[in-house]
């Protein structure tokens, strides 16, 4: 190859010493596509021509990313390839990562920013690495949260030069570690102070070639015979498993098939050579290569990226400035957690609610939790004035809504920028309770402690301003946004309904609220309808429901059965009884126990015996066709800018499992396994 070419340079900076640089044009990161796998190999075979080199540096010229790991699109193109081409595809990758460790000079991977997946994997392949302390720097091998495993030798090099236990933990979970961690661990020989990231491509450089120099030629070649044997620090192999796969299934961050085969395969190769070892780790990535779970965790990865440039309904183009401070009208569970968010993200609030006691204790219990909180009490409307923005968070019923409304615009000053916190009220009903419906808006937070997801509903007249800074404003907490067009229940609320009402459906035909629960919760939800709804509270399900419905959404039959709960004042967690008993009211925490006065209570509502039996998958089944028939009318109806949003407010407002890719994607997936 030349000296010199699109993405990989080569230069000397002593006579004696080689620099690999990696840049790609246009993009912010490196990736390993099939260009830049052949410049590679191209300019490792021109430089090991040379028999008078003392070494070579591989380093990064992008300024937070050695090399971001491999060609994503790519894998998602080819997720049908039969299990000998994806064999073919990791032994061609390892082909040219090997030549690092071929050549009869030492190799050194200078390392700032993140080093992740194939970006660690070729750093494994050299002698040595160092790395820079900067935040930015992170290792590892991640490939279990988009349903792979390392194809490069990841699972490979990485127990032989730090440890097994350490290796298997980090691979099974996808963890990242710091460059600290990582010389504790020896992943790297030494981290460098890094006080500009402007200069430390220069000053990884000027350490690396400090480390070519001292090192003797005995140390590097032991090396590569030591890493080509069997793992060396093993400990208690069954053990280290046990205790992993453990972690494996407390960790909601990773599906279970992905880290299941690592933990396999990392367990069955460490008396093995490197050699073959490596063909295991081929046959471990050909088994998830392109499976359900790798198609559903790429679907949601290249939406979450498509999110940050483009979260739904919105002009990215207008330019919003922060919010120093937001007036919260409403001290409920939902208030004081929104309350919570902001100060933790540095934003000043006054709280509200018409029994001041209230407002004085969630304050209380956020100063507690954070005691630099910004944030007090205030008793009246016009002590909102100088606030950027109000949110409107009191119980859900349009008449309450539209009374709060009107006092906060009547008072003086206060600002024209108002949102509401409604779960399912159209934005366009309560537009009409303010002077400005172009500054008005919906700001759904689903649940701010346990789900990132704020739909940011854009009424009939909201301009869009309006919405640039609402979307604005949830990054700000980061948070994630989604902007879309106002319907009753919006998105997730909508099919949330859809959800809640097909499971009593199922619950009124004679099937039990424990197996109903459970099957979904082995799909994978958090919870099951039954647990929602007690999360939620059967009083705030119950007028949001009626609101939907009267609002003409079909997916919404009126059942007895909420009402029926909420006269019993079976409310859920916040009074510690719904459908289950808990052990600590209002908290995520503690035990869960099904109450079995409620089917007594319920009697009159149900079948005593099921019209037919049911088995999970006829259970699963059964509800996600509602949640998915719900979805092709929002789709219709233009709620939504991409279907792909869709999917986004089901994962991340309701948490539908990551690894099915969202109730759009399932069921496209479902038609084409019908087909």
């Amino acid at each position: 190859m030349p000296e010199s070419s699109p993405i990989v340079t080569i230069r000397y900076p002593q006579n004696d010493i080689a620099v690999i640089c990696m840049d790609t044009p246009d993009r912010p990161a490196n990736v390993l596509d099939d260009q830049l796998f052949s410049e590679l190999d191209d300019a490792i075979d021109l430089i090991s021509a040379r028999e008078d080199l003392a070494g070579v540096v591989l380093v990064s010229a992008k300024p937070k990313i050695f090399v971001a790991g491999a060609d994503l699109n790519q894998i998602q193109r080819t997720a049908d390839w039969p299990d000998e081409k994806v064999i073919e595809f990791c032994e061609k990758g390892r082909a040219v990562m090997r030549k690092f460790s071929q050549a009869n000079f030492p190799s050194v991977a200078a390392i700032h920013g993140a080093a992740v997946g194939g970006g660690l994997e070729i750093a494994m392949w050299c002698d040595y690495r160092i790395a820079t302390d900067h935040r930015s720097t992170q290792l590892g091998l991640p490939e279990v949260k988009l349903g792979l495993v390392p194809g490069w030798a990841g699972t490979v090099r990485l127990p032989r030069l730090t440890n097994f236990s350490d290796a298997l933990k980090l691979t099974a979970l996808g963890s990242l570690i710091n460059a600290s961690k990582a010389e504790e661990l020896g992943l790297i020989e030494h981290s460098i102070p890094c006080r500009d990231p402007n200069t430390a491509e220069t000053d990884l450089i000027s350490a690396a070639i400090e480390l070519l120099k001292s090192s003797a030629k005995e140390n590097w070649i032991q090396r590569r015979e030591q890493l080509a044997g069997p793992t060396q620090s093993c400990g208690d192999v069954e053990s280290i498993v046990a205790e992993t796969a453990k972690q494996i299934v407390a960790n909601r961050d990773v599906y279970l098939y992905a880290p299941t085969v690592v933990l396999e395969h990392m367990s069955r190769t460490v008396n093995l050579t490197a050699a073959e070892a490596e063909a295991s780790e081929s046959i471990a990535m050909a088994q998830v290569y392109g499976s359900p779970a790798n198609r559903g965790l790429l679907h949601h990865y290249f939406m979450i990226r498509r999110n940050r440039k483009q979260p739904g309904l919105v002009d990215t183009s207008i330019e919003t400035a922060p919010i120093q401070s937001v007036g919260i009208i409403g001290a409920g569970v939902m208030g004081a957690s929104i309350a919570t968010r902001c100060v933790a993200n540095g934003i000043e609030v006054r709280l509200l609610d018409a029994n001041p006691g209230a407002a004085a204790r969630a304050v209380d219990r956020i100063k507690t939790e954070n005691d630099e909180a910004n944030i007090c009490t205030i008793t009246d409307y016009t002590e909102l004035t100088g606030v950027d923005l109000v949110i409107e968070s009191v119980v859900e019923t349009a008449k309450v809504k539209k009374s709060v409304l009107q006092k906060i615009v009547a008072s003086p000053n206060n600002p024209d920028w108002i949102a509401t916190n409604t779960s399912a009220i159209q934005i366009g009903s309560l537009s009409d309770a303010v002077p400005k419906p172009e500054s008005f808006c919906g700001i759904h937070f689903c649940h701010p402690k346990l789900m990132s997801l704020v739909e940011v509903v854009c009424g009939p007249k909201t301009d869009e301003q309006t919405i640039a800074r609402s979307v604005a404003f949830v990054r700000q907490l980061r948070m994630m946004p989604v902007a879309i067009n106002d319907c009753p229940g919006f998105v997730v609320n909508r099919l949330l309904a859809a959800m809640i009402n097909e499971s009593i459906k199922l619950y009124s035909d004679g099937q039990s609220i424990v197996s109903i629960d459970a099957a979904m919760r082995d799909f994978g939800f958090l919870g099951g309808p039954f647990e929602i709804i007690d999360v939620i509270g059967a009083d705030t399900c119950m007028y949001a429901g009626r609101s939907m419905w009267e609002d003409g959404l079909k997916c919404i039959s009126l059942s007895p059965i909420l009402p029926r709960m909420v006269k019993k004042n079976l409310l859920g967690r916040k009074v510690g009884k719904g459908f289950y008993r808990y052990e600590t009211p209002d908290s995520a925490e503690g035990e869960t126990i099904f109450d079995s006065d409620v089917d007594e209570l319920l009697a009159s509502y149900r079948n005593p015996e099921p019209t037919e039996s049911l088995d999970a998958d006829e259970i699963i089944l059964r509800i996600l066709n509602a949640m998915a028939n719900e979805a092709a009318l929002i789709e219709d109806e233009e709620i939504v800018a991409e279907t792909s949003d869709i999917d986004l407010c089901v994962i991340h407002g309701l948490s539908f499992p990551a690894h099915e890719g969202g109730i759009a994607f399932w069921k496209s997936r479902q038609k084409e396994n019908a087909s």
